[in-house]
């Protein structure tokens, strides 16, 4: 029984080989550049909008704004500073929760793949070649948020992998294919 499950294995690995073709750094950049414009565009109107309000809806940042410049306390100059970091936290956190949200949702579905990742005609599967589940694609995520960027080696590592994975994917227990 055993000997059948590997046996079954080797004809998934050989029929993922022969159906598929792993995608390479350069379909996958493209494929994030899209996605960068699509959430990024809309993403930073909404920031532009966001911060005049909250910052020109707060009295103690309006008080300041409306006085004398030529002086401004210390104690005022800490109000506006907190206001911002304020502001910059809650869009911090926003903006974090719609990527989150925009690839764990989109990889996990049955599209496997972003927009961008779909009009570059490439998905995500699992190592068989499967839909991903929404955990895998949650690990995905954040492993390329927080390790890949670190000295690039996480993409690097694409370079190098015989199926071309780069470090979240390996993380994951996924691969990217062109369809």
């Amino acid at each position: 029984m055993l000997g059948g499950s590997k046996l079954e294995l080797s004809k998934k690995e050989a029929a993922l080989s022969v159906e598929s073709e792993y995608a390479g750094i350069g379909f996958r950049f493209l494929a994030s550049l899209i996605d960068g414009v699509i959430l990024g565009v809309p993403l930073y109107i909404l920031t532009v909008v966001f911060t005049t309000v909250m910052f020109m809806g707060d009295p103690d940042v309006m008080r300041i704004v409306e006085k004398n410049q030529e002086i401004v306390t210390e104690q005022e100059i800490l109000i506006t500073l907190f206001a911002f970091l304020k502001i910059f936290a809650i869009i911090g956190v926003f903006t974090f929760l719609v990527y989150f949200l925009y690839y764990t949702l989109m990889e996990s579905s049955k599209w496997q793949a972003t927009l961008g990742k779909k009009i570059m005609g490439i998905r995500v599967a699992d190592t068989e070649g499967g839909k991903i589940s929404f955990g895998q694609a949650a690990g995905r995520f954040l492993a390329k948020s927080f390790l890949s960027p670190i000295l690039m080696i996480g993409y690097i590592l694409a370079f190098f992998t015989e199926r071309k994975q780069a470090l979240h994917d390996l993380l994951a227990g996924t691969i990217v294919l062109k369809k």
